[in-house]
């Protein structure tokens, strides 16, 4: 068994459900089927930086001068 995530445009989308739709299905089944806005999709983008910049190191304090020496 495999998975697969596709990102596809509206204007395909309709061809490649119908074309999924058609298969067996004891062996595909579509398991999800999300909207993405642009907005959700830039957010996205940038969590994983965010969620470095929130790293738990930031919180030690005699770390923050060494930020100085970096700039």
């Amino acid at each position: 068994m495999h998975s697969i995530r596709l990102d596809i445009q509206d204007s395909v989308l309709d061809k490649v459900l119908y074309f999924l739709q058609n298969l067996p299905q004891n062996e595909v089944k579509i398991v999800e089927d999300l909207v993405v806005t642009a907005k959700e999709r830039t957010e996205k983008d940038t969590s994983d930086i965010k969620a470095f910049s929130n790293h738990s190191a930031n919180l030690i304090e005699e770390w923050h001068d060494e930020d100085d020496i970096w700039k």
